[in-house]
């Protein structure tokens, strides 16, 4: 019986990852109609290659996914669209802005591919992996998570939660330049070396993407806080960069390894941070075991 709900998990998690890579393919006719260019790609890049490491990270997004949406509270339309946002903001949208100010290859047509295989792939996992235990709704959910707090402790939570991904950027960011930054200032492999005006005000944009799209996850979790912050950092660490990187196969090692790390260490202070500030340690609701 345990082989067999195995088999049926994985089977179900590939069928998510399934439609994920479908999506990206039905998002690219779409763009092109609508008249946005693709993505181009860096001399090196292997296109047969790149699609093989591409189905595999779809997979492992549609896992993680799933591993998500049986942890939620909610019915089947709360869950599909909280993993759908979360999904195209962490790893569709952030992927354009940041690819838009440190390399020569981000295109529009990203948010559009990402939007549909989201959307896709959410709806898959929501269907596939219900709730460990039935809960209250997403309405319910909100009213208890932010009852209990003035307005102005509110405000100055969420500041801080959006000031955290910036913070954590940089402070690690600046641990990998000398192993990273001569690589963007001498232009290979299509990097490019953008300055202060650029990247501040995308790194606050990134972040309060990151914040609307993670406050939704955080009002439905139905687990612990030490639960929601490991997986929040393990999700924040694959979405934002870490699968990204496995596919980027024409990067030197010393990129990949050293820019992993790097977003790794930033979304376990960024979930670290989120955590604190706005989930309570008391749950009016009872958690799972």
């Amino acid at each position: 019986m345990i082989i067999r709900s195995l088999l049926v998990t994985i089977g179900k998690i590939l069928l998510g990852g399934l439609f994920f890579y479908l999506g990206i393919i039905l998002g690219s006719v779409v763009s092109n109609i609508i008249g946005l260019p693709s993505p181009t790609m860096p001399a090196g890049a292997d296109q047969s290659k790149l699609t093989h490491y591409f189905i595999l990270t779809s997979f492992i997004l549609a896992g993680t996914l799933a591993f998500i949406s049986v942890r939620l509270a909610g019915g089947f339309l709360s869950r599909w669209l909280i993993l759908a946002f979360l999904t195209w903001i962490t790893y569709g949208v952030n992927t354009y802005l940041e690819a838009a100010i440190f390399t020569t290859m981000s295109s529009s047509a990203l948010v559009v591919m990402y939007l549909v295989s989201s959307v896709l792939c959410a709806a898959v996992v929501a269907v596939l992996f219900r709730p460990l235990k039935p809960g209250p709704g997403f309405w319910s959910r909100t009213k208890s998570f932010f009852n209990g707090r003035a307005v102005a402790e509110w405000v100055w939570r969420l500041v801080l939660a959006w000031m955290s991904f910036p913070v954590a950027y940089l402070i690690f960011g600046w641990l990998v330049m000398p192993f990273t930054y001569k690589f963007y200032q001498q232009g290979l492999m299509g990097l490019k070396a953008p300055g202060w005006g650029e990247i501040l005000p995308t790194l606050a944009l990134r972040s309060l993407l990151f914040l609307i799209a993670l406050l939704p996850m955080l009002i439905i979790w139905a687990k612990s806080r030490a639960s929601l912050f490991v997986t929040l950092g393990v999700t924040l660490f694959l979405l934002v960069g870490g699968l990204a990187l496995f596919q980027a196969t024409w990067y030197t090692p010393t990129i990949r390894i050293a820019h992993s790390l790097e977003i790794l260490a930033d979304s376990f202070a960024h979930s670290g941070a989120v955590v604190l500030l706005l989930v309570k340690k008391e749950r009016t609701f009872p958690v799972l075991n």
